[in-house]
């Protein structure tokens, strides 16, 4: 049997406030019958309104976490052996219109993975800080990784994978972050090239509050602690652990920085005040470079989250050590409706 080119699967639960949204932005971009909903386990109308847009639906009557359910769906649908590449996308995530035919410009040269770049949905201050946040890592750090093939992470709502690459991954590893996980696996199992492709765009939901935002960076913090356990990144063996070391340095600066409290009080409040007027004019000129300009108004404000970061980082390594083995479902953020 012949294989189609691309299908599209988006994991859900609980998610009826914004999968129509989702949904709708998707059928611009590719066949319905194309696109894939795995419903695990919700208690909500999310089948329900999954199926009013006329897409494929399987739920799962037990809630059994993200990472198993996308192996669930594939393996039960045989996509695999159905489509030649495969693309996880999210519930509250928007593609770009343009997105499908930016990725398909690089599907000759037959990468592993490719991935695109992730916006936030213009909604007040953490938004504004995940502009600025998306903006650093995509037009800085991914640029570099990409040209150095070290790509760390593809995020979970914009990656296509091929689909011999996803029977060789390991879908049952004890993470919270399936998307490190998966990334880590292609590399050291040496899949193929990853790829990142700037003007993929997925626009994607940010918390609506600090406390909301404190949960969702405490969930992606602990799941780099449980992939850096699992897949020993702490030893410096390829170049890729080497990169991981790299990207640590910036928080572990400013935990150094932190302690000073401790020895030199005068020196540490110099280095906060270095810090916040470093990170204030970086967003400045990032808002000017993108024209968002919105997001200057909230950038005096932009050291609490380094501040919020920081304590997430340092409290999801103990938090990681003390229940390393357990498996932790799910664990999102509240949705709004777009």
């Amino acid at each position: 049997m012949a294989r189609a080119k691309i299908c599209v699967i988006i994991p859900a639960y609980n998610e009826e406030k914004v999968i129509q949204f989702s949904l709708v932005a998707l059928k611009r971009i590719i066949d319905r019958k194309n696109i894939y909903v795995v419903c695990d386990g919700s208690t909500d109308k999310t089948a329900d309104l999954a199926r009013q847009k006329s897409v494929n639906v399987m739920t799962l009557r037990k809630n059994i976490g993200k990472s198993s359910a996308l192996k669930k769906l594939i393996l039960t649908r045989k996509l695999t052996k159905r489509y030649q590449y495969i693309l996880f996308s999210d519930a509250d995530s928007l593609l770009d219109k343009n997105f499908l035919k930016e990725i398909k410009k690089f599907l000759r040269k037959k990468p592993a993975l490719i991935l695109g770049t992730i916006d936030s949905q213009k909604k007040g201050l953490v938004s504004a800080f995940r502009t600025y946040e998306y903006a650093l890592g995509h037009f800085v750090y991914k640029k570099a990784q990409n040209i150095m093939g070290l790509v760390t992470v593809a995020p979970g709502c914009a990656s296509i994978y091929r689909n011999d690459v996803l029977e060789k991954i390991n879908f049952n590893n004890k993470t919270v972050t399936e998307d490190f996980d998966f990334t880590i696996q292609i590399h050291h199992k040496n899949l193929g090239k990853i790829i990142y492709v700037p003007k993929a765009v997925s626009c994607t939901q940010d918390p609506l509050t600090i406390y909301d935002y404190w949960r969702q960076i405490l969930r992606w913090y602990t799941g780099t602690w449980q992939n850096i356990f699992l897949h020993r990144l702490y030893k410096p063996t390829s170049k890729f652990n080497l990169e991981i070391y790299f990207l640590m340095l910036d928080n572990l600066i400013i935990i150094s920085a932190l302690s000073l409290i401790f020895i030199r009080p005068i020196l540490f409040l110099q280095c906060i005040l270095f810090m916040s007027i470093t990170i204030i004019l970086i967003s400045s000129l990032i808002a000017l470079i993108q024209k968002k300009l919105w997001i200057t108004f909230y950038a005096p404000l932009f050291p609490i989250f380094y501040a919020i970061n920081i304590f997430a980082y340092i409290y999801s390594f103990f938090r990681t050590i003390i229940w390393r083995n357990e498996l932790f479902i799910w664990n999102k953020v509240r949705r709004y409706s777009s």
